[in-house]
């Protein structure tokens, strides 16, 4: 850390006329405030938030504009500037700026150039986190020192001390200054001594006496107390030790909630129950804030319980509640909540994150879906996919309904979802997506037809069979040949007595001919031999060996004695291709 920058001269030395206007660092300091607050109210990612910490920006390049680093001093109520009030807010309240900073002893700090880029934004998450501290939590002090400026450098007083303590002017700036105390030499060995009471050597006169009278001066040795009739004995401490960290470990959100549901069900009066109402709405947003997700989907959670067991509600205020859940869901509050999360260096807890989605509507489902396919957060990703299965499962209407949506990302990913449920109800929707121009989109719904397997989803695969798309056809033919789908006889028949079949795909053709051996019987030996063993003649000429070949794949599949016949005589066929196949057909497929 830099300890030379230059300090402005203390209240009892003669001050110097102020470098340049302090307009431009009241602006400064003012900016500073609100953006404090905009970073309290609002998300990373809010347009209001990113507006303050612009204009924020700009105002210390102003300054910068002027000079390389400014020092402030803090007082209660004031900032200053060569003893010039540059900020002042009369109040010692949390929403005070130099109270904030003044309390926990910060008298002055300095800034130099590039702190706006660098480090602003860490500065802006220490302040709220100070404001709402608690006794046990980290004070300000701790929390710059834990940072490690570069760009911010400051002096303090320790407020434990003695009140009214100087500024050491020797002390290093940012550093912790050292100072006189009260040193208990073990707490463990103090923690003991409570539980375990005196022994002997503490007794006036005994070496606890003479141990004390060489201790150095200013260190308490529990030695040096002795048990009372009224002390704790190991048990009771132990006892108070467990309550003390149940009582930390409680989270006070969740009683606050509870508290208000309980006032709205137990209190009838209509002005107190819409009081409630109103804040457990803003109590929501605040939660959702400052990603206590857990405490969200607790509210919620309870919310519906108690509206269920509540009467005599006013119509407006149940109203009210009941969108609570509904607001959570809407798209645009929803996306900004989970662009927030994908962007967020940590994620609060599994837990937490899923039982919030646990309490989303069917019209979230959309909005996760989509944020399926654009997150690049892989603790996230995996809590999505577990919310989608949930409301794709409790919500086949509102599923259905997405493979229709106007986002092809959305439509696509409700296509893979209502086949991997095999969600009979989305057949008709897949049926009409095999319509549209989207080769990939086809493809998906065929496989999601195939997966849900029910007869009318192999109906609508039958159709496929002719679709424009090489893909899409084989995926079709070889689902119905797996489902040995023999309403699709006809089509397929028709499919292989065409002479398109010679100019179709090697592999197409072969999943023809193997689709229809599969569900043709004995009806259909006599083609396939004739196509097999066909010599040729005066008027007709001998097929192409690769014919021949899907010829004798198809007896194979059809594995009947006459297939079998069929195959013998073309034993001794002297094409390479045509023996092999046959081959493999006698060998592999006839019983």
């Amino acid at each position: 850390m830099n300890t030379s920058v230059p300090v402005a001269p203390t209240d009892e030395q003669e001050r110097p006329e102020p470098p340049f206007d302090p307009g431009r660092v009241e602006e400064m300091l003012r900016q500073l405030d609100k953006t404090v607050r905009a970073h309290q109210l609002y998300l990373r990612n809010n347009p209001t938030y990113l507006k303050s910490l612009e204009l924020l920006r700009a105002a210390f390049v102003g300054v910068w504009a002027e000079t390389e680093a400014i020092t402030i001093q803090v007082t209660d109520s004031e900032f200053k500037w060569y003893g010039i009030t540059v900020h002042v807010h009369a109040e010692k309240a949390s929403d005070s700026l130099p109270w904030t900073l003044f309390k926990d002893g910060l008298r002055e700090f300095t800034l130099t150039a590039g702190f706006e880029e660098a480090e602003i934004e860490a500065l802006l998450d220490i302040i709220p986190r100070v404001r709402k501290a608690q006794d046990h939590e980290d004070d300000l002090l701790t929390l710059l020192w834990e940072r490690e400026f570069t760009h911010l450098t400051y002096r303090y007083i320790d407020v434990s001390s003695e009140p009214g303590l100087p500024i050491d002017p020797g002390a290093e700036a940012g550093r912790w200054p050292v100072t006189p105390g009260i040193v208990v030499e073990d707490p463990k060995l103090a923690l003991d001594e409570l539980a375990g009471g005196a022994d002997a050597d503490r007794k006036p006169g005994g070496n606890g006496g003479e141990a004390a009278a060489e201790s150095p001066s200013g260190v308490v040795r529990m030695e040096e107390f002795d048990s009372t009739l009224y002390f704790l004995d190991a048990d009771e401490i132990d006892y108070l030790r467990s309550e003390t960290e149940r009582e930390y470990a409680t989270d006070v959100r969740q009683l606050v909630i509870n508290s208000l549901l309980d006032i709205l069900e137990g209190q009838s009066e209509p002005t107190v129950r819409q009081e409630v109402a109103q804040h457990l709405g803003v109590i929501t947003l605040h939660l959702l804030a400052a990603r206590h997700f857990a405490s969200v989907a607790h509210l919620l959670r309870e919310l519906s319980t108690t509206l269920e067991r509540v009467q005599g509600l006013p119509p407006d205020v149940r109203s009210k509640l009941e969108q609570l859940p509904d607001r959570l869901s809407e798209p645009q509050a929803l996306s900004q909540l989970i662009e927030a999360m994908d962007a967020a260096e940590s994620l609060p807890g599994s837990e937490d994150l899923a039982d919030l989605f646990g309490q989303l509507r069917p019209a979230a489902l959309g909005t996760v879906l989509s944020w399926l396919r654009l997150t690049q957060n892989a603790k996230l990703k995996p809590l999505l996919e577990a919310a989608a299965e949930r409301l794709a499962q409790s919500n086949t209407a509102e599923l259905v309904r997405l493979i229709g949506a106007e986002d092809a990302g959305v439509a696509m990913e409700a296509v893979r979802r209502a086949g991997g449920l095999k969600a009979q109800a989305a057949v008709p929707a897949l049926a009409k997506a095999l319509g549209l121009p989207d080769r990939e989109f086809r493809v998906t719904a065929v496989a999601a037809l195939v997966e849900i397997g029910t007869p009318s989803a192999m109906q609508v695969l039958e159709k496929a069979l002719e679709d424009p798309e090489r893909d899409v056809r084989v995926t079709a033919v070889k689902a119905l040949a797996q489902r040995a789908y023999k309403p699709a006889l006809p089509r397929v028949s028709h499919l292989v007595k065409a002479k398109e079949i010679r100019d179709v795909d090697r592999t197409e053709r072969v999943a023809l001919f193997e689709l229809f051996g599969t569900i043709c019987g004995d009806s259909g030996v006599p083609y396939l031999d004739d196509l097999l063993n066909s010599r040729g003649g005066l008027f007709s000429r001998k097929e192409h060996p690769d014919i021949r070949a899907c010829a004798a794949i198809a007896l194979g599949k059809v594995g009947t004695t006459r297939a079998e016949d069929a195959l013998q005589k073309a034993l001794a066929e002297k094409d390479v291709i045509v023996r092999s196949a046959v081959s493999r057909a006698l060998r592999t497929n006839v019983p």
